[in-house]
């Protein structure tokens, strides 16, 4: 059954039941034991509250969120091209590529909805990175001859499951509630069903990050623990703060043991005691029996927690961006390191492109391609502008240089490596057209051309 034929292609089917709406939150009882059992939930395939325990530990820390954020962010408002592939035919081509440029532009966002834009979609999906996988619901409306995708939906990673009793490891759209719905019952609908989900309907993806098992993958595994000992040093700290900036108030009442102080205090002189030391908070002054003792510790300078956070940011930056500069410049950061480490940084957001461009082109450009113009039509590509910015000048010369010793470009690679589109007949350009060469003259012209008898 083809995508005009399914109804499911016209409307949002994955919204979740109200139920599925409300995250469980671990607070205070954030412990290794508790982030242990979680992880061990996960690796059954119920990826629920692993999912909602990334996004507690997210958004309550300020680098970690910083860091995805940037890498997300690097892709998915990158400047990008449609492109061909090579050996296209000029005209089932063009007429390829208008359509993908034509669906990236059809997508509306109602206010107040929870519709993505078109660049909206792409940074939910590259949460795969933490996550280990995304998905994003796309529904279609008749635009003119063709369907063009209207309206998209992000998926949350709690509702994506995996089958641990599948051999494949299918991923699956699981809602872990008790409401009835389509997606209820462990583990529920796979999203390579064409009967619930119809070729074009989801775009999926799953990034790979350690190779090991998906149940496993994701930054998500190994930044979890980071950003919790950074939460307990942060708790401690606040706790050593307040130590610091008042002192350590401590208090000692007589209990008539002592043969030198035969002095003993009553319920009501501890009390008095007790609230003496209370009140040292906001007071400073305050009154105690005699029968009873006051003194305030000063604590000594401590750096450990510093240290602690500190590295635990550069462990999690390490592990997002592939350095620390690109985060934090540090004390000795030199220029080179910095290159160095901008360079790493550059190549995953290269790997995370790739990835996302291969989901763009499988999911959307593909079913669109195949439905609108027939099985035999080229399928555009999509490419991401994430290399780090080179000297135009020394690019310029670089070329140059290859052309006057007998090299030849194609004009369109060089348009592609500067990001210029390419002109379309009968628009206004600038710079010089390229002459064709001249041709040889034959034979039974120069005979003709020859002076007369």
């Amino acid at each position: 059954m083809g995508l005009l034929t399914m109804p499911a292609a016209t409307r949002n089917i994955t919204a979740p039941s109200p139920q599925d709406r409300n995250q469980k939150r671990l607070g205070a009882g954030l412990t290794p034991q508790a982030i242990t059992s979680v992880m061990l939930s996960a690796d059954q395939g119920r990826m629920d509250r692993w999912a909602d325990l990334l996004d507690e530990i997210r958004q309550g820390d300020p680098h970690l969120h910083g860091d995805l954020s940037k890498r997300e962010l690097s892709v998915s408002g990158a400047t990008y091209e449609v492109r061909l592939p090579e050996g296209a035919s000029k005209r089932s081509g063009d007429r390829a590529l208008k359509l993908c440029q034509d669906a990236l532009a059809s997508v509306d966002v109602v206010p107040g909805s929870l519709g993505l834009s078109m660049r909206g979609a792409w940074q939910s999906l590259l949460t795969s990175t933490y996550h280990g996988r995304s998905a994003v619901e796309v529904v279609y409306a008749r635009d003119g001859r063709y369907m063009l995708p209207r309206n998209l939906y992000a998926i949350h990673p709690r509702r994506l499951a995996w089958s641990n009793e599948s051999r494949d490891w299918r991923l699956y759209l699981y809602d872990a509630t008790v409401a009835l719905t389509p997606f209820a019952q462990f583990p529920g609908v796979p999203l390579d069903d064409a009967a619930a989900f119809p070729r074009g309907k989801l775009l999926v993806q799953t990034t790979r990050i350690f190779g090991t098992y998906p149940t496993r993958e994701g930054l998500g595994r190994a930044l979890v623990w980071y950003s919790a000992f950074k939460r307990w040093s942060v708790r401690d700290w606040l706790a050593f703060a307040e130590w610091s900036g008042r002192g350590m108030r401590v208090g000692k009442y007589a209990t008539g043991r002592d043969p030198k102080n035969p002095a003993r205090a009553n319920g009501e002189d501890v009390a008095a005691l007790q609230e003496a030391l209370e009140a040292m908070s906001s007071t400073v002054t305050t009154v105690i029996p005699d029968v009873t003792d006051l003194a305030v510790i000063e604590a000594k300078d401590n750096n450990v927690h510093a240290e602690l956070i500190k590295l635990c940011n550069g462990e999690m930056s390490k592990c997002i961006l592939g350095g620390t500069l690109t985060s934090d410049p540090g004390d000795k950061g030199a220029r080179s390191l910095g290159e160095v480490h901008l360079r790493a940084m550059y190549q995953l957001l290269a790997s995370d492109a790739q990835g996302l461009s291969d989901t763009i082109r499988r999911d959307l450009f593909a079913p669109l391609v195949r439905l609108n113009l027939g099985p035999n039509a080229p399928v555009p590509t999509i490419a991401f502008a994430v290399e780090p910015p080179e000297d135009a000048k020394a690019r310029a010369d670089r070329l140059a240089l290859y052309v006057d010793r007998g090299l030849t470009v194609p004009a369109r690679w060089v348009r592609d490596q500067e990001g210029i589109p390419d002109p379309v007949a009968g628009e206004e350009i600038i710079g010089r057209a390229q002459q064709p060469e001249a041709k040889p003259a034959t034979r039974a012209a120069k005979v003709n051309d020859a002076p007369q008898d």
